[in-house]
């Protein structure tokens, strides 16, 4: 293939953007960020995103770096927005959706970045919430990991962060009526979504060169398959040029 796996994902990713969306992505978001300003440049012109605590509007970076609060993201933005703005743009569901990950993710999709293990006992510790808790408030949340095993994708989560869909029945108390949930996964191996009646992750997509017995295998839970499974579009020439005009460095292809 004449492309990397993280550029099938930033091309991808981009294709699930709306014309009318208002997002932001934080530190080590190469993928979605890519994928981001590929819909701008494409079928999303209108779509606007905010470059986490570094508060740039739009930025034109020529560069991609690991910190979201890095100045080289003011470069070309069209506004700086102070980090109490951000917050209440998470708090009042001015965001249509987020990019969020995690060290896990389960099959109603809690995901957990504070504990793997016993949190009062023998544990790895994770950086924290973050902005997990954002999932109450965001209509769309956009699920993006960088690897797929079955110690990342368990059958429960040994600490929720941000919360899934709970079996299937929303916690009024918990979400925002406008708040979705988790609607969307993306992997090196698939795409995976939450269409289902219990609202238990499905396989919606294998990227080229892998299967459905392969996702499965490196899933740690019984993941849902309803029909054939097809697979994920290949990036055309031109969104490949696209992205690499903004992956100028190659972050991407390596």
């Amino acid at each position: 293939m004449d492309f990397s796996t993280a550029e099938l994902m930033a091309v991808t990713i981009s294709q699930e953007l709306r014309d009318n969306d208002f997002t932001a992505v934080g530190t080590a978001s190469h993928i979605p960020l890519c994928g981001i300003r590929l819909a701008q440049r494409t079928h999303a012109p209108n779509l606007w995103f905010v470059y986490g605590g570094s508060g740039a509007l739009n930025s034109k970076a020529r560069q991609l770096v690991e910190m979201a609060a890095d100045f080289r993201n003011l470069e070309g933005a069209e506004y700086r927005t102070p980090l109490q703005d951000i917050i209440d743009f998470e708090f009042t569901g001015r965001f249509t959706c987020l990019f969020l990950g995690g060290m896990q993710i389960d099959q109603y999709g809690s995901m957990n970045m504070v504990a793997i293990g016993d949190p009062a006992g023998k544990h790895i510790r994770g950086p924290g919430t973050v902005g997990l808790a954002f999932t109450s408030t965001i209509p769309r949340t956009l699920v993006y990991m960088q690897h797929h095993d079955p110690r990342l994708f368990v059958r429960k989560v040994d600490f929720v962060s941000g919360r899934g869909h709970d079996g299937g029945e929303r916690l009024a108390s918990y979400r925002q009526p406008w708040c979705k949930g988790p609607t969307w996964v993306i992997t090196p191996l698939a795409t995976m979504d939450f269409e289902t009646p219990d609202r238990r992750m499905r396989l919606r997509s294998v990227h080229p060169g892998h299967t459905v017995e392969e996702v499965r295998d490196q899933t740690g839970f019984d993941l849902a398959v309803t029909g054939p499974v097809p697979t994920t579009e290949a990036p055309s020439p031109e969104r490949l040029k696209i992205i690499r005009e903004i992956d100028v460095d190659g972050v991407l292809r390596r």
